[in-house]
């Protein structure tokens, strides 16, 4: 019973605290009805909830993957009419679709692993601070700016459109919001209702402004009439032949949907299994994704994906994220059914005002501060950071993929080689991409000495290519091969590689010296 109350008060939270970002996320960022992202946080959290035994795993909407809705959509439909809804729930599932593949391929979800901790937050950095730039029209109570989708131009230009015709009602409203949320932060009982006790003030002020100089006067927007939303909202995604030519247009969209999901979801488990000492397969949260991106499409729902803030929270709660977030989805499900008309009162610009406080968040110097500690690493880092501001999201889960792939493989072929007089100790691998550092060495120890011993006791691999250069230098009788892992002497294997190294400086210089003995 303990453990069952105490499941309860965080799925409490939980509820409470997702429900001012999910509509945030749907109305703000994806440009759809609010209950795309109420049943993004109640389905798409109950499904993962129940597909992935993780005890660690919490899913459910997000704010990349909403933002990258709107950006894939905005071009082909205006938001919140027929079509746009069509084409997003056609966009949801053929990311689910991708996902599906990174677990039916094997070798795809093995390349999740290759996306290092500087590409994912550079791209969460990226991301955030795009954010914050989308919101501001929003902020100010001002239409989305749909004309252009270059993310800098997009600031600028509402930046200007803010400072001119900005509704000064809309940013009184956006400022409480933000300033309330900000200060209820620091106050450690009150951390975790911060968002909902922001938009709680703002709403407030909303209709404190309402009752006093009118609706008609503020020209407030506020979330839509929730009545009609109830158990389920069944929906269909659109594949029409006359929708085929947009459909092949948002492709690329679709693969930058699933691919910010699993990336998300990979770094999530990854953070959260290091923070807790534990191991969890990150396939289970792929799988988790993938299933339940292809089943929310027909429930009018935003996509899901693994969060490190709710995973955290849970946890510093000490809940089981199974039993709480399914009890978070049931709870938030009751509050739509008997709350509606209370939220359908939230002013827009208090979503935004959240939205930009999420961005903020995602710019976390903690996270970034240990990349600039290594050159590759600021390198990647800030690479991945600049292609979310001047390149489209697809540009930068590209720009990603490739760096994720190059740093590993850079890493791999250049493996490191000390060099004892003629004795060459390869840590590494010795494989197509790394022979050619290697044989640089190798012929400036050779142009030196005369010979040279190749230690290779602490490589990790071997390809065919390696082999037979191996065979190579070993034919030419340049070379002899030691390997310490062998139940040899050492002492006496470094006394022969001197008294080699002597034969070789002395006299003997150039003369094929029979009584050598090569190790393999």
């Amino acid at each position: 019973m303990p453990a069952l109350r105490g499941n309860l008060l965080v799925g409490l939270t939980l509820a409470v605290v997702t429900l001012p970002q999910a509509i945030a996320f749907s109305t703000t960022l994806a440009g759809l009805p609010p209950h795309f992202g109420i049943y993004a946080a109640i389905w798409g959290v109950l499904f993962t909830a129940l597909l992935n035994p993780s005890r660690v795993f919490s899913g459910g909407p997000n704010t990349t993957m909403s933002a990258a809705i709107g950006i894939t959509l905005l071009p082909v439909a205006p938001p919140f009419g027929a079509d746009y809804i069509g084409y997003a729930l056609t966009l949801i599932l053929l990311a689910g679709l991708i996902q599906m593949m990174f677990v039916l391929i094997r070798p795809l979800g093995r390349m999740l692993d290759l996306i290092n901790e500087p590409i994912i937050n550079g791209l969460i950095c990226g991301i955030g601070l795009f954010l914050i730039f989308k919101s501001l029209t929003g902020f100010a109570g001002l239409p989305i700016n749909t004309e252009v989708e270059w993310p800098l131009w997009i600031a600028w230009q509402s930046f200007l459109a803010v400072l001119e015709i900005g509704n000064l009602y809309a940013i009184q409203i956006g400022l409480i919001t933000l300033i309330t949320s900000l200060v209820v932060r620091q106050i450690r009982p009150l951390r975790n209702w911060a968002i909902l006790i922001g938009v709680a003030a703002g709403t407030a002020y909303s209709e404190y402004l309402n009752s006093t100089i009118g609706l008609r006067n503020t020209m407030i927007e506020q979330i839509a009439n929730l009545s009609s939303v109830g158990f389920v909202f069944p929906s269909l995604p659109l594949f029409s032949q006359e929708a085929m030519s947009d459909i092949i247009s948002i492709l690329p969209g679709a693969v930058t949907l699933a691919l910010l999901g699993l990336f998300q979801t990979v770094a999530a488990m990854r953070r959260m299994n290091r923070k807790l000492g534990d191991y969890t397969d990150s396939r289970k949260g792929i799988f988790a994704d993938a299933v339940s991106n292809c089943l929310l499409p027909f429930l009018s729902s935003l996509p899901t994906c693994a969060s490190f803030n709710r995973m955290w929270l849970v946890y510093r709660l000490g809940g089981d994220s199974r039993v709480a977030s399914a009890i978070s989805a049931l709870i938030l499900l009751l509050m739509v059914l008997f709350l509606a008309d209370l939220i359908a009162i939230i002013p827009m610009p208090a979503m935004a005002a959240i939205i930009m406080l999420l961005g903020a968040n995602m710019i976390n110097w903690e996270d970034i501060k240990p990349h600039f500690k290594d050159r590759r690493e600021t390198v990647v880092f800030l690479a991945s950071f600049l292609s979310v501001l001047f390149l489209d999201l697809f540009g930068a889960v590209i720009v990603g993929s490739v760096l994720a792939i190059a740093y590993s493989k850079w890493e791999q072929a250049h493996p490191d080689i000390s060099r004892n007089g003629n004795v060459l100790k390869i840590r590494g691998n010795i494989y197509y991409g790394s022979l050619p550092v290697i044989e640089s060495t190798y012929h400036d120890v050779i142009d030196r000495e005369g010979s040279a011993v190749i230690d290779f006791s602490e490589c990790y691999y071997i390809d065919q290519e390696g082999i037979r250069w191996l065979a190579a230098a070993k034919a030419a009788e340049k070379a002899s091969f030691a390997d310490r892992r062998r139940n040899e002497n050492r002492r006496e294997l470094e006394r022969r590689e001197a008294a080699d190294r002597k034969r070789v400086s002395g006299r003997r210089r150039g003369r094929r010296d029979r009584r050598r003995r090569s190790e393999f």
